[in-house]
C-alpha cells in the first residue's frame, strides 16, 4: 500500500513495507540519488510532514545518506564520516625521588658535601649531611657512600627518607686529598675543580699545637702558602691579602691572627668539616676574588653529653657538650693562652755604624695574649628539618716594645676582638626539594696605639699614633634547592649583605643585593656545573659574573676537571700608613672601581690501590688589586699563573704524601715562588707518629704593610704598569716531628702527644717593621716560628 495526500500546508504520507527509493519518488520532487543503494532499505510509515523536505529528513534519518537541495533537485548520497585520528597515548614520565640523612654512626653528627654515587652519576650531601635525588627507577636502590676518615658504605635506599650511617675509620690519611680526584676512600669524578677536603679528625696527629690543628693541616695543603707564616690571611694561588674568606657556620672571620702557629681563631673542637675552594667555584660563593674556605660546625649528639678538655704548655681547651632533648643540642668551648707566657727577647743589632745609611736587623718576641669562645644550638624539627645558632666572640692583644739609645724607642700595642653569630632554618619538602634561610653577623674591631721616638728626644702626645679599625658584615641568604627531570639539579637563591668600615672617623657603608642561580648536571660520566650571580650593589652598576665548571669521568681512576668564572670583591684589606715610622693593614671599603678577577683551572688525577697523584693548573686575571709600594697604595692589575702537583701513597695504616706548587705573578714584582710540602703519618696503635716539612723560595714576603717597602728610603712612583724585581731572596724551611699515644680507661679517652717545631732552628723571618734615623734603617723582624717543643695532654669524657 501506498498512498500519498496532499495540501497546500502538509503532506500525508501512508506506506507499508516498501523500499525507500520507491518511498521517495513518491513524494513528486526533483530527486537526484543511487538507486541501489537506497533500495536496500524497506519503509513503514504513516505520518503527516509539513513539505516533503521534512519527509525526506525523516526518512533518511538514522541511515547512512545525507541530502543537499543544489539549483531545487534533493541530491542524496552516502554520509560522509569525519575520520577520526586515534592519537597515541603519551604517558607522563614519572619521577621517583630518593632523599636521606648521612650520619656518623658514633656521635649521630651529620656529614656534610659527603659524596652518594647512583646509577645516573655522582651526588652530594649539603652542609646538614642531606642529599636528594629523582629517578625514573621504582622501589630499591643500591647506592655507595662515601666520607672522609669514614668506612665508605655500600646500600640500598627505598622511595622517600632514608637515614644512613657511617663508621669512622680508627685511623686514615685520606684527609689529605683533593675531592676532584677518584680515590680509594673518597675522592671521585663528581668533586669541584680547585676544592680541598679536609677532615680535621687526622689534624691532631699533625705536628704543632693542638689548638691551631686546623690550620697546621691547611698550610700543608697545595696551593696554600706556607713559607714566611702568613698569621692574618689565607694566601692562596698568589692572592693578595683580604683576598680570600675563611667562614663558620655562615659567618665570616676577618682575622685569623696567631703568634707562632700556637692557637688560631677556629677552636678545633667545635669543627666538623673543612671545604677550601681555592678558585673556580660555583655561584653560590661570593665577595672575594681569592679562595673562600668554609669551616661547618658541629651539631652535638643528641643522645649523651660529651665534654673534653686539652692543655699544653702554650694554651688550655674547654669544650662541653650536652642534649636538652632528643632534638636539642647545647655545645660551647672556651680557649686562652696562658699570660705572660713570651716575654720580650733581648735585642742583638748588627751592622756598620759608620757607614752613612747601614741596616740593621733586629729580631723580637712580643707579648701575645689571646682567648675566646663559641656556643652553638642546634636542633630538629617535624622530621627532617633542622636549625641552629652559632655564636662566636674572641679577644687576642699584642704588643712590643724596642728601642736602640739616641737612635729609636718604639712601642706598640693592638687589640683585635671579633664577633660572629648565625641563625639557620632549613626546610625540607615532600617532594624532596630543600628550602634554607641564614642570618649572619660579623664585626672586627682593631685598635692600635703607637709611640715612635726618632733620635734623643722627650715623648709626646704627638709622637703618639692611634688606629682604630672596624669591619661589619650583616647578610639574610636565601636558596632553594629542587630538581627539573632526574638529571638537573638547580639551586636559585638570593642575598642581602650589607658592609659597613670605618677607619678613625672615617666611615663608609654599602648595601648589596644578590641573586643568583645554579645547575648540576648529571651526564653519566660527564657532570656539568653552570650558574650565574648577579651583585647589585645600591646605586652603582650590576656585576654579572656568570661561572662554569665540569669534571669527566676518562676511566674508573682517571678524571678530568676545569672550571671558568668571573669574580667581584666589595671589601678589601690595604695599608695605612698612620705616621713616618710604621703602617698597618685596615679594612676598607673600595670604591667605584671595585676588585675583580677571572678564574680559569684545568686538572687531571689518576687514583689506583692507595697511591694518588693530581696536577692542577690555574690562571687568574686580577683587576683593580691594592698594593703598597714607597708608601702609596696603588691599583694593580695583575695576571698570576701556577700549578699544584700532589702525590699521596696509603701503605697499610701509614701514609705518605707530598706536593710541589710553583706560581708566578707579574706584578707588582716579578716573582717566580716554589713551595715543596712533604709529609707522613705512621700509625702504630696505639702509638701515632707524623713529620711535615715545607721548603719555599722566591716569595716576595708579606710584611705589615703587605706587599712593599718600609722607611728605606726609597724614592721614584708607581704605576699600574710598573714591576718590581727585587723578590725575597730569603728562603723559608721547616721540619716538624709529633709522637701521639691513644688509650681508653673505661669510658675515659686520654690522649698525649709531643711536636718539635723547626727541629734544626732554621730561621725564618715572619713580617717586618722599620724605623729610619738619620744614620740608620733597622728593620724590626718578629720570629716565624723557632724551635719549639710542644706538649699537650687531653681527656674526653
Amino acid at each position: 500500500m501506498n498512498t500519498i495526500a496532499a495540501s497546500a500546508q502538509e503532506l500525508h504520507l501512508v506506506v507499508k513495507d516498501k523500499p525507500l527509493n520507491d518511498v521517495l519518488r513518491s513524494l513528486h520532487v526533483e530527486l537526484s540519488f543511487d538507486d541501489n543503494a537506497l533500495s536496500k532499505y524497506r519503509i513503514t510509515i504513516n505520518r503527516q510532514f509539513g513539505n516533503a523536505e521534512q519527509a525526506i529528513s525523516f526518512l533518511l534519518k538514522d541511515k547512512p545518506f545525507q541530502y543537499e537541495k543544489i539549483n531545487g533537485v534533493y541530491v542524496i548520497s552516502p554520509s560522509v564520516k569525519p575520520v577520526q585520528t586515534i592519537l597515541p597515548v603519551i604517558e607522563e614520565k614519572k619521577y621517583y625521588t630518593y632523599s636521606g640523612n648521612l650520619t656518623d654512626a658514633e656521635s649521630g653528627e651529620s656529614l656534610p658535601y659527603a659524596y652518594i654515587t647512583t646509577r645516573d652519576g655522582i651526588i652530594s650531601t649539603d652542609e646538614t649531611g642531606y642529599f636528594t635525588f629523582r629517578t625514573e627507577r621504582k622501589g630499591k636502590l643500591n647506592i655507595q657512600a662515601q666520607y672522609l676518615g669514614y668506612v665508605k658504605r655500600d646500600t640500598i635506599i627505598t622511595t622517600g627518607f632514608n637515614l644512613i650511617s657511617l663508621n669512622p675509620l680508627a685511623y686514615t690519611m685520606d684527609e689529605v686529598v683533593i675531592n676532584s680526584v677518584p680515590s680509594t676512600m673518597l675522592i671521585q669524578s663528581g668533586g669541584n675543580p680547585g676544592e680541598m677536603r679536609i677532615n680535621h679528625q687526622v689534624a691532631k696527629y699533625i705536628p704543632g699545637s693542638i689548638d691551631n690543628s686546623i690550620f697546621n693541616l691547611m698550610r700543608m695543603m697545595p696551593g696554600v702558602r706556607a713559607s714566611g707564616e702568613p698569621s692574618e690571611d689565607m694566601i692562596v694561588w698568589g692572592s693578595n691579602m683580604g683576598e680570600s674568606k675563611i667562614t663558620y657556620d655562615g659567618y665570616t672571620l676577618f682575622g685569623i691572627k696567631n703568634y707562632n702557629d700556637h692557637i688560631g681563631s677556629v677552636n678545633p673542637y667545635m669543627v666538623k668539616d673543612i671545604r677550601i675552594m681555592k678558585g673556580g667555584y660555583g655561584s653560590n660563593q661570593g665577595g672575594r676574588i681569592g679562595a673562600v674556605t668554609e669551616i661547618t660546625g658541629i651539631d652535638g649528639n643528641f643522645d649523651v653529653p660529651a665534654v673534653k678538655a686539652a692543655i699544653s704548655n702554650y694554651t688550655m681547651n674547654l669544650f662541653a657538650s650536652a642534649p636538652l632533648t632528643k632534638n636539642l643540642n647545647i655545645s660551647a668551648a672556651y680557649r686562652q693562652t696562658f699570660y705572660n707566657l713570651y716575654n720580650n727577647e733581648k735585642v742583638d743589632f748588627s751592622g756598620n755604624g759608620n757607614n752613612p745609611q747601614s741596616l740593621s736587623d733586629v729580631y723580637i718576641k712580643p707579648d701575645y695574649h689571646f682567648r675566646d669562645a663559641n656556643i652553638k644550638l642546634s636542633g630538629k624539627a617535624y622530621r627532617d628539618d633542622s636549625y641552629y645558632i652559632s655564636l662566636y666572640g674572641a679577644d687576642d692583644r699584642f704588643k712590643f716594645s724596642v728601642g736602640q739609645p739616641d737612635e729609636y724607642d718604639i712601642n706598640a700595642s693592638e687589640k683585635n676582638r671579633q664577633y660572629g653569630g648565625a641563625a639557620s632554618y632549613k626546610r625540607v619538602w615532600e617532594n624532596g626539594s630543600a628550602t634554607k634561610i641564614v642570618a649572619a653577623f660579623s664585626r672586627l674591631t682593631s685598635l692600635l696605639d703607637n709611640l715612635a721616638i726618632v733620635g734623643n728626644k722627650k715623648p709626646t702626645t704627638e709622637d703618639v699614633s692611634h688606629l682604630d679599625n672596624e669591619v661589619q658584615e650583616f647578610s639574610i641568604k636565601l636558596n632553594h634547592d629542587f630538581y627539573i627531570g632526574n638529571r638537573n639539579k638547580v639551586q636559585i637563591g638570593g642575598e642581602w649583605q650589607q658592609y659597613r668600615v670605618s677607619l678613625n672617623d672615617l666611615c663608609g657603608e654599602l648595601e648589596k643585593p644578590t641573586f643568583y642561580v645554579n645547575d648540576n648536571i648529571l651526564l653519566g660520566k660527564l657532570s656539568l656545573n653552570a650558574g650565574i650571580r648577579v651583585d647589585m650593589p645600591l646605586n652603582k652598576k650590576v656585576y654579572v659574573q656568570p661561572r662554569l665548571s665540569g669534571s669527566y669521568k676518562l676511566s674508573e681512576e682517571l678524571t678530568a676537571t676545569a672550571s671558568w668564572g668571573l669574580y667581584n670583591q666589595f671589601l678589601t684589606r690595604t695599608t695605612y700608613q698612620y705616621d713616618e715610622s710604621g703602617f698597618q693593614t685596615v679594612w676598607t671599603m673600595a670604591d667605584s672601581t671595585f676588585t675583580k678577577a677571572m678564574h680559569t683551572t684545568a686538572g687531571i688525577a689518576y687514583s689506583k690501590n692507595g697511591f694518588l697523584v693530581s696536577l692542577e693548573g690555574y690562571h687568574k686575571k686580577t683587576k683593580n688589586s691594592q698594593f703598597f709600594l714607597d708608601n702609596i697604595v696603588y691599583k694593580i692589575d695583575n695576571t698570576i699563573l701556577g700549578a699544584d702537583l700532589f702525590a699521596k701513597k696509603q701503605i697499610g695504616n701509614h701514609t705518605l704524601y707530598g706536593s710541589y706548587s710553583i706560581n708566578s705573578l707579574s706584578k707588582p714584582q716579578n716573582e717566580l715562588s716554589h713551595e715543596i710540602k712533604i709529609g707522613g703519618i705512621g700509625a702504630f696503635n696505639p702509638f701515632y707518629f707524623s713529620l711535615s716539612y715545607v721548603y719555599g723560595t722566591g716569595f716576595a714576603y708579606i710584611s705589615t704593610g703587605g706587599h712593599g717597602h718600609g722607611q728605606g728610603g726609597e724614592e721614584g712612583g708607581h704605576s699600574s704598569e710598573h714591576e718590581h724585581t727585587n723578590s725575597s731572596d730569603e728562603t723559608y724551611s721547616r721540619f716538624d716531628i709529633s709522637a701521639t699515644y691513644r688509650t681508653q680507661i673505661k669510658k675515659v679517652r686520654l690522649q698525649a702527644g709531643m711536636s718539635l717545631l723547626n727541629v734544626f732552628g732554621t730561621k725564618n723571618i715572619k713580617y717586618n717593621y722599620q724605623i729610619s734615623s738619620q744614620n740608620n734603617a733597622t728593620n724590626i723582624f718578629t720570629k716565624a716560628t723557632p724551635f719549639t717543643p710542644t706538649v699537650f695532654l687531653e681527656v674526653t669524657f
